[in-house]
């Protein structure tokens, strides 16, 4: 089998396409002297400012039958803002864009709202709680609504690719809520009625402190109830929207402990914003631990560690001075913490044998535009121990069949479009970096 290989890159793109990162390459007619019959990526390469909300992910399509009796097809482009922080926000503008459609024949009015689902914790192992979000769309009169369309807002509002026919109303499956990439939700129900322990709904505020000789440290306000650290305790709720809010929050609690420690203890609590980790130093070189496995601990048992948003596992750390977080913080743009980088091509249209099943709803199982999907944490110069896994059969498309009947020409000639998308639903900005290599395989010469 011959092969040849394809080289993606960004800095090639053209004026249509700069404000995303569209490549599009078009083809010679005579480039392939047998028929292309498969795909394998090689390498792959990204380097990207990543935001939630962009003109990657703004868009859908409505349809519904006028007054003749023909389907009208309406293209639906919400508008977002850096103001944007809570779901509501994002359902106002889904709704604001539908109503401002200029629909003939037919009076319609939509409405879009969001539900946030609170999964109450009942296992104290389960510290990453927070709210999942259901969006909900009506109209006044039948419409199709589809998401199955390139710029496609519905991974983010957890409707995916989907398709909902001649309906007046669509909901999307429980997704993450946007306000987890604007802000972190710190709930201690603990302050609000300390006669009732444990509270199986509380919300990153928690940590084990442990004295020089590894004893824990008893809550000064509930000794024997309450965890060591137990920040906002008489406060309730409350939102952070950046980690030094919440560090020095943490670093406070912890410094109420010095004279606990010889030499007393300072200690200072910093954030790595390059590898989202988290530092604790006791600056006067006193031993000292921290702890977030809380069933281990006098027979307490209790939620809302802090593990998740620090970057630490849930265990405990003994007989420090320093200790840097081991995983990267679950917050703002991590919250999201497997996302994959879709690359996509139209290059599978009417191809039915490719592999990647998108996340989706209604009747929509797979996303056809998908080649590969690759861990956003992988996607700086990744290559593929074995790229067999990374090969797809193009034989059915459009692309290959246009080869094999030799239909391309100077008049017709072959335009293959790739770009990128992330599984999330969040936004690769305009200034994205990205390259490939591809490999094609080719079948044997059309006799």
């Amino acid at each position: 089998m011959s092969r040849q290989n394809i080289l993606l890159n960004s800095s090639n793109k053209g004026i249509i396409t700069e404000l995303n990162n569209d490549i599009e390459l078009i083809f010679p007619s005579s480039i392939f002297y047998k028929y292309p019959n498969s795909l394998e990526l090689l390498y792959f390469n990204l380097n990207s400012d990543i935001s939630l909300f962009g003109n990657t992910n703004n868009n859908f399509k409505i349809s519904l039958v006028n007054n003749s009796g023909d389907v009208d097809t309406y293209n639906v482009i919400v508008n977002f803002e850096a103001s944007y922080v809570n779901d509501s926000d994002l359902a106002t503008a889904v709704q604001t864009a539908l109503n401002n459609l200029s629909i003939t024949d037919a009076s319609v009015v939509f409405t879009c709202n969001s539900t946030s689902i609170a999964n109450i914790v009942t296992n104290y192992e389960i510290e990453q709680e927070s709210y999942t979000t259901i969006y909900n769309i009506t109209s006044t009169y039948p419409c199709s609504f589809y998401f199955n369309v390139k710029d496609s807002i519905g991974p983010i509002m957890g409707f995916g690719n989907g398709e909902y026919l001649d309906t007046t109303n669509v909901q999307g499956t429980s997704t993450q809520s946007i306000t987890s990439y604007n802000i972190i939700n710190s709930f201690n129900e603990s302050g609000n009625d300390t006669s009732t322990f444990p509270n199986y709904n509380d919300l990153n505020c928690k940590i084990e402190l442990y004295d020089s000789s590894n004893n824990l440290l008893q809550n000064q306000l509930n000794p024997g109830i309450d965890i060591t650290i137990s920040i906002n305790s008489t406060v309730g709720n409350i939102f952070y929207d950046n980690m030094g809010q919440i560090l020095f929050d943490i670093q406070t609690a912890m410094n109420e402990f010095s004279a606990y420690f010889t030499p007393h203890a300072n200690f200072q609590v910093t954030f790595d914003y390059n590898n989202n980790t988290t530092t604790i130093t006791n600056l006067t070189g006193a031993k000292f631990g921290i702890g977030f496995d809380f069933d281990k601990t006098s027979g307490l048992t209790t939620t809302g560690s802090l593990h998740s948003i620090l970057g630490f596992q849930q265990t405990r750390y003994l007989g420090i001075t320093t200790i840097t977080s081991v995983t990267p913080s679950i917050s703002f743009s991590n919250t999201f913490a497997e996302d994959y980088v879709l690359i996509c091509s139209d290059l599978v249209n009417n191809n039915t044998d490719i592999n990647v099943i998108g996340i989706g709803n209604g009747n929509n199982i797979k996303a056809n535009s998908i080649l590969y999907a690759i861990p956003l944490s992988l996607s700086s110069s990744f290559r593929p121990i074995d790229s067999s896994y990374y090969k797809i059969d193009i034989s059915s498309s459009k692309f290959s069949l246009g080869y094999k009947t030799k239909s391309y020409d100077l008049s017709n000639p072959s335009k293959v479009n790739f770009y990128l998308r992330l599984l999330s639903g969040r936004h690769l900005k305009m200034n994205t970096q990205w390259s490939a290599i591809l490999t094609v395989n080719y079948s044997s010469p059309v006799h």
